[in-house]
This record gives structure tokens, sequence and C-alpha cells, in this order.
């Protein structure tokens, strides 16, 4: 009697299992079904917005490098030049905030020379001196003066000037009237393709954002002659530039 009462409790215990995977397998089809229907009608373009903007902050990198035998000497003497060239390029108007420090680095010159070893030649290593450079930064916020900041630098002593960029300072600003009409491109383009086939667009059913690059215009650098201690420059033409906003829209359609 005990068996058989065990062989029906497990039947009905398998009967329940067997139901309960059953609701389980057919709520995952309706979860399925449900999102095919949901992706039916459905129109994917993207969108891309661009706005040209004239720059309003510039970027260079000015330092000094230094040579000498002893490597105290070439620090004092790196550490007087560039105190001149920030004092000066104060006096255009460049602030202490605007001027940050990218490089000072110090290494050792080496030679090496031939000598005789145990009857046999080989090489000896001599250290001729040490180099120091320093190199900084400098926020310029007045797009006018970079000429005037270049001559400042190169007339105090300062023989590396290069890395000029520009850029925008309110980025964002100008970024997101990019996103507005990367969306209105992507409407655009949803429409159109819409009225191909009769279909109407509704609002947008996702939208992602696509990308984005920092705008930046490069120049050539500012080549300077310390041998003739002047400044030879090139000329720096500004431009525009071009900040793109991109996305992925998906549009409803009846």
């Amino acid at each position: 009697m005990k068996k058989i009462l065990y062989g029906v409790l497990i039947l009905v215990l398998s009967v329940g299992l067997f139901v309960l995977d059953s609701s389980d397998i057919l709520a995952k089809e309706m979860s399925d079904a449900n999102s095919i229907l949901e992706e039916e009608n459905i129109i994917t373009v993207n969108g891309t917005g661009t706005l040209k903007v004239k720059p309003d902050i510039a970027y260079i990198n000015v330092g000094i490098e230094i040579f000498s035998e002893d490597a105290q000497k070439a620090q004092a003497q790196n550490r007087e030049i560039m105190d001149k060239v920030i004092t000066e390029i104060k006096k255009v108007g460049i602030k202490d905030e605007d001027i940050k420090t990218v490089v000072y680095d110090i290494y050792r010159t080496t030679r090496y020379e031939p000598k005789k070893f145990d009857g046999k030649y080989d090489k000896e290593a001599r250290t001729e001196g040490y180099n120091v450079r320093n190199i900084v930064e400098v926020r310029i916020r007045d797009i006018e003066s970079v000429g005037k900041i270049i001559d400042a630098a190169s007339s105090s002593g300062a023989n590396i000037i290069n890395s000029i960029k520009f850029g925008v300072e309110d980025e964002e600003k100008y970024y997101n009237d990019a996103l507005k009409l990367a969306m209105k491109n992507a409407f655009g383009k949803a429409e159109t393709i819409g009225e191909s086939f009769g279909g109407k667009i509704s609002k947008p059913y996702s939208v992602v954002e696509n990308g984005y690059r920092s705008p930046v215009i490069y120049r050539d650098a500012i080549k300077y002659s310390a041998a003739v201690g002047e400044a030879l420059q090139i000329p720096v033409e500004v431009g525009e530039l071009e900040i793109t906003a991109r996305v992925i829209a998906k549009y409803k359609y009846k």
C-alpha cells in the first residue's frame, strides 16, 4: 500500500514539474512574441548634425632645453630662462592658472670612445653632460594675441615653441546644438522612408548617441633658431572647427 502511495506522489510531483516547465516555456514564448511585435513597423536611421564654430581658445607649448656639463648648472640656467619667459608672456595677458608644466626631464648625454683593454680595443662610455628640458602649456583665451605670445616667448629665450592647437571653451553647448541637428536629420530620413510606402512616422521609439570626437585644429609648429636668435613664424590661420554629433534612432510608423 505504501509503495502505491509513493508511486502516486512521485507521479503528481512529476506532473507538477511538467506543468511548471510548460508554463515557463509558454511565458518565454509569449515574451519573444511580444518582442517581435514591438520590433514590427520600425524604421532605423542614422542622424548626423554638424556645426561650424570659430575657435575662441588656443594652446601652445613653450619651453627651454639647456645643455651643460654639470647637471645642477643646467637646471639653474634652465630655471633662470624659464622665469624670464613666464614673466614676459604674463605681460601679454597670460594668467598663472593658464600656465601648466607638461614636461620636465633631465637626461645624460653619453659618448662612446674606443679604448684599449688588456691588449684589445673596446668602447668606453664617457659622460659629455646633461640636458634639462622644461616645457609649459600656455592657454590663450584671446585668440588675437597668439602671435604676441609667440614673440614674447621667443624673444625672452624660449627655444621650444610647438603644438599649437585651437578649440572652443564651451564645447558642451555647441555639441548639444549639434545633437539637435542630428535628431532633426534622423527624423527627416525616417519621414522620407515612411512616405515612400505611405507610412506615418511618430515619436522616436529609441535613440542611441553614436560617438563624438573633441574638435581641435592643429597648426604647424613655430620654427625657432637659437643660433641666430630670431623666430621664423609660419602664418597661423585659425579657420573653423566642425563639431559633429551622431545618433541612431528608431521610429514607429503606422
